[in-house]
């Protein structure tokens, strides 16, 4: 082999290998419509895991927040666990959500009620994992278009700051939008959503202004 071909298959392995951590990866950022903030968030393999990671930073009643959070799927997109950590001024919340083998969900080794076996976790502060909920309708449902389908995810309530479930309901509009409803409130958003999974936008809360 010359220097010339080796130089060349050098080149067409790093090509593969980027090609292939950037078919892992996938990232983006949100702004907040209804008040100051940002959220940057990505979606990277772990093993034969997916982990959706980000953070978020806001204003709530002019005080900063910053929350760091995880959620952790499989190739299915089922979750299996979630991270939060959260500040506002002196004020710290630390979260960790975990399936145990039994299908029970623990919150800081505690067992949450109502929760046994479900699927899909989704954290209210962020899109991300709206994105998370979008993207099991788009990848574990297969949803066509005109289809709907109801699931309860293991919701995390930002304004009490426990797990809990929320009944849901996702139905494709077309080809890069979907009608979410919160079958508890009543409250319903057309989210449009990228190729992907990512929300595009989020009325009234969120805008992807990264693609």
């Amino acid at each position: 082999m010359t220097y010339a071909d080796t130089r060349m298959n050098v080149r067409y392995g790093a090509s593969k290998a980027i090609a292939m951590v950037e078919a892992m990866m996938r990232s983006t950022m949100w702004r907040r419509i209804d008040v100051v903030g940002t959220d940057a968030c990505s979606v990277n393999r772990n093993g034969t895991s997916r982990v959706i990671s980000g953070m978020a930073v806001y204003v709530v009643e002019n005080s900063p927040v910053r929350i760091a959070y995880s959620v952790t799927c499989n190739d299915e997109w089922v979750c299996s666990a979630a991270t939060v950590q959260r500040w506002i001024g002196a004020d710290r919340v630390d979260l960790v959500l975990v399936k145990q083998d039994d299908g029970t969900w623990t919150s800081n080794d505690k067992v949450v009620d109502a929760v046994d076996e479900l699927l899909d976790i989704d954290l209210g502060f962020t899109p991300a994992t709206n994105t998370n909920t979008n993207t099991n309708a788009i990848k574990r449902l297969q949803l066509g278009i005109g289809d709907q389908a109801e699931f309860t995810a293991v919701w995390l309530d930002d304004e009490t700051w426990t797990f809990k479930p929320l009944k849901q309901r996702y139905e494709r509009l077309n080809e890069n939008t979907y009608r979410y409803t919160s079958i508890n409130s009543g409250y319903e958003a057309n989210l449009t959503v990228d190729g992907f999974g990512f929300v595009r936008v989020y009325p009234e809360y969120w805008k992807a202004v990264i693609a």
